[in-house]
């Protein structure tokens, strides 16, 4: 019975495994942003960190990013509004990093991964990253792990999904400044040789998470650590203890 058991029990966990996508629900800071709203795969999902520890989360709908040849180089992904100073005033001053995810099927017409090493990503004008130096995970359309795994780069014809990190002091001190002064973040692509591409944010995702979208949600520094399952045990037989005290 105890054998049938753990053999129920790793099937599960093996099956969980199988489904988890740490690269795409977890930031490079460690948060799930899936707590606060964000979906698994699609549209682009920021994370700030600010320098008195707390996080503001948003995400813009992939079905209101780019799809075409661009416009102009850079070109415009998309715009998330909504960083006003209240928000902007939660983050104490500055950030410690800023994060953004992006889901892509392909993501252009040329041959290769996504324009290999000639896309660079910039947000409010700041240089975050290069395309081709983002660690991603394949997923389904859902956001479950699929079975071409991690990659570098977004891959040609595969769902993947990565996050860009800006940790550098200077550049978080201008982005910063241009977040204060604009309320909004710009995403933008700036390829080597632009025109030559079609480009598409939207294509591969789910039709249930196209449209999932928010504005900045503020998560504030979380200074008092969550009981441990110890602690609640210990804190449970001292509750019983005193019932079966108050009985007698």
């Amino acid at each position: 019975m105890i054998a049938k058991s753990l053999a129920a029990l790793s099937l599960s966990l093996a099956t969980a495994a199988s489904l988890a996508t740490p690269i795409t629900d977890v930031s490079p800071t460690g948060f799930n942003v899936t707590s606060v709203g964000a979906s698994t795969v699609g549209g682009i999902v920021v994370e700030l960190l600010g320098l008195n520890g707390a996080r503001v989360v948003s995400q813009l709908s992939a079905v209101s990013l780019y799809e075409g040849f661009a416009n102009a180089n850079p070109f415009t992904v998309g715009t998330q509004a909504g960083f006003g100073n209240a928000v902007t005033g939660a983050l104490g001053g500055g950030l410690a990093s800023a994060s953004f995810r992006f889901t892509l099927w392909d993501g252009d017409s040329a041959a290769g991964n996504f324009d290999f090493n000639d896309n660079t990503l910039l947000v409010n004008g700041v240089q975050i990253g290069n395309w081709s130096s983002v660690t991603t995970q394949n997923t389904d359309a859902n956001g479950a792990a699929g079975a071409l795994g991690t990659s570098m780069g977004f891959r040609d014809n595969v769902l993947d999904t990565g996050w860009f990190q800006l940790t550098n002091a200077a550049a978080l001190g201008t982005l910063f400044s241009t977040i204060d002064t604009n309320d909004s973040l710009k995403f933008e692509v700036n390829d080597v040789d632009a025109f030559d591409n079609y480009y598409d944010f939207k294509r591969g995702i789910a039709n249930e998470l196209i449209n999932v979208g928010s504005g900045p949600v503020v998560t504030p520094p979380n200074n008092v650590p969550e009981p441990t399952g110890l602690a609640l045990t210990g804190l449970a037989l001292l509750g019983l203890g005193a019932v079966r005290r108050r009985k007698a």
